[in-house]
């Protein structure tokens, strides 16, 4: 008895619903990286030309069961995180098992298309490309239907395997198609060690299965080299931070990330004069002060603007970015009666009496925020931060040229899960050099996921982000420019310098440019294969090959030595 035999044949469903069940507790956790994701869905594919056979009386119960595997697997990991997330763990449960089994039905619904849909092109190198594209395309539009955006998808966020390079040119969208390459090609090579040598001769009695087989092996051998090709960029390019010392290359920045510990000033929720004592403590070193999402609570404008005065007055110097939560009167509602509640940010500072920068939070958590918050609509904008040279013994010819010997720093600011959201600077005309992101998160798991989606964001805008994350077990820290590592975890103040390429290239990325339009590469991939067919059809691939037909229908059965007529259409 082999292994093939026992994995295949005897014990076929047994061990691809554990395999499914393994790897995806790896694969869906948050903080998964590339190698997992790949590992799930080549076994997913391997399975599939089993899994959605045709007039199977057990095909239904294998196919709930591997959607239970799935629905396990991608919990597992988040069941922590949930606890808190609604009223009752009950209810919080339950949703994130729905969730859960909503997207692996998904991930099952590409997968069937993917094994019917290849059967219908005539040429294998449009097969080896199709179930990439689907991949790829079904994951964008869920990230831009649902109302937590990447979160909700399988898509890995982290950025700092050897693809990431291409983020900035093709965004996440390159990602899942990679991913989904690599997988058809180890499931096919997986396929080809599962036929073996005892099909050699159904493969040779068919000139048209022949050329369309070793077609197939040819372009997948291609595929590969193409893949590992792709990586090589990420061995040579830069990965460290730019030397903040010389003011020829980069413009030394200070920043800092306030939130009061409860050690020291004995408040579950810090106050306003919590936050305020603590940056100043700061005040003298970091140039710009970030405060978490939601720190102070405003009931009317007028008490906002009097907060703005005091905070100006008493934190002298650094430019900060005081994030608040504020009540005001309804303008839809013309009588007045009712009041919204919104989540914002302003930088503000004693040079100026209105603040440079105001945003407004466009996507609120479901159930958590979204019962007592109202979102915004206004997109981010940029302002530019003059920033004075570092000390007087750097001359000022040699800071800047301009009449005021500044450097201008392009900032802009998001909150928290806008970050998750697909594209969320696309209305900006130039890229910002640094934004400023508070956050507040309930749960440490949550913490990380949101600041692996705020390292995403930041990538795709070739910026750096600060993020300042308040909530319990919150991470905090700069990502960008080769910044990764978090800085912080809690509560507490972090300082530090970062250096800001000078001078600095204000044009936008292509992906912030275009956005996902790189699918429709992806899609026109199937085309010249099928082009150069004239037509032909082969059922000859990974998902429903010929081969695998005669081993799926009785695997012990003799090999016939004549071609089937109904399979090879000519």
């Amino acid at each position: 008895m082999t292994l093939r035999r026992i994995v295949f044949d005897d014990y076929r469903n047994v061990s691809f619903l554990s395999l499914t069940l393994v790897t995806s507790t790896f694969a869906l956790r948050p903080e998964s990286s590339i190698i997992p994701t790949i590992s799930l869905l080549s076994v997913l594919l391997l399975y599939s030309p089993f899994l959605f056979r045709s007039h199977d009386p057990q095909g239904w119960i294998n196919i709930v069961a591997t959607l239970m595997a799935l629905s396990i697997g991608g919990a597992t990991s988040r069941i922590h995180a949930s606890l808190e997330a609604l009223s009752s763990p009950g209810q919080s449960l339950t949703t994130l098992f729905l969730i859960s089994t909503f997207l692996s039905s998904l991930s099952l619904g590409a997968l069937y298309c993917g094994t019917k849909l290849n059967t219908r092109l005539s040429s294998p190198r449009s097969q080896i490309t199709l179930f990439p594209a689907i991949w790829s395309s079904i994951w964008c539009t869920v990230s831009y239907l649902s109302p937590v955006g990447h979160l909700s998808t399988w898509s890995i966020t982290d950025n700092t395997d050897a693809y990431s390079w291409l983020i900035p040119f093709l965004g996440p969208a390159s990602k899942n198609w990679i991913i989904a390459a690599w997988a058809v090609i180890i499931s096919q090579t997986l396929g080809d060690w599962y036929i073996g040598p005892q099909e050699e001769d159904l493969i040779a009695t068919s000139p048209g299965a022949k050329g369309a087989y070793q077609d197939g092996s040819s372009f997948r051998k291609f595929l590969a080299a193409f893949l590992l090709a792709l990586s090589l960029p990420s061995f040579y390019l830069p990965h460290l931070p730019l030397p903040i010392s010389t003011i020829d290359v980069a413009s030394p920045l200070t920043v800092a990330c306030v939130v009061p510990p409860y050690q020291r000033y004995k408040h579950h929720s810090p106050t306003i004069d919590d936050y305020i004592e603590e940056s100043k403590k700061v005040r003298s070193a970091a140039r710009v002060i970030l405060w978490p999402e939601g720190a102070i609570v405003f009931n009317s404008t007028a008490q906002k603007e009097q907060a703005f005065s005091e905070i100006r007055k008493q934190i002298d110097g650094p430019y900060v970015g005081v994030s608040f939560e504020e009540t005001i009167s309804d303008p839809s509602d013309p009588t007045g009666r009712h009041a919204l509640t919104r989540t914002g940010i302003a930088v503000i500072s004693r040079y100026s009496p209105e603040p440079y920068l105001q945003y407004y939070k466009r996507n609120l958590v479901p159930f958590a925020e979204s019962y007592r918050l109202r979102a915004d609509r206004s997109p981010p904008e940029i302002f530019e931060l003059p920033l004075a040279r570092p000390g007087n013994y750097i001359p000022k010819t040699e800071w800047s040229s301009d009449p005021d010997h500044t450097r201008p720093i392009p900032i802009t600011a998001s909150i928290c899960l806008d970050f998750a959201t697909p594209s969320p600077f696309a209305a900006l005309e130039s890229r910002p050099a640094l934004i400023l992101a508070p956050a507040r998160t309930w749960d440490r798991t949550v913490g990380y996921a949101m600041w692996l989606q705020a390292k995403q964001r930041a990538e795709e805008l070739g910026s750096m982000v600060l993020w300042c994350d308040g909530g319990d077990g919150g991470v905090s820290g700069i990502a960008g420019h080769g910044f990764n590592d978090v800085a912080q975890v809690g509560s507490g103040t972090f300082i530090r310098t970062i250096g800001i390429p000078y001078p600095f290239e204000t044009t936008s990325t292509p992906f912030a440019r275009f956005g996902d339009s790189v699918l429709i590469l992806f899609w026109l991939l199937l085309v010249p294969g099928n082009l150069l067919r004239g037509g032909r059809r082969f059922r000859i691939s990974s998902f429903e090959p010929l081969l695998w037909f005669h081993a799926i229908r009785r695997p012990e059965a003799p090999v016939q030595s004549q071609p089937q007529p109904n399979l090879v259409d000519l």
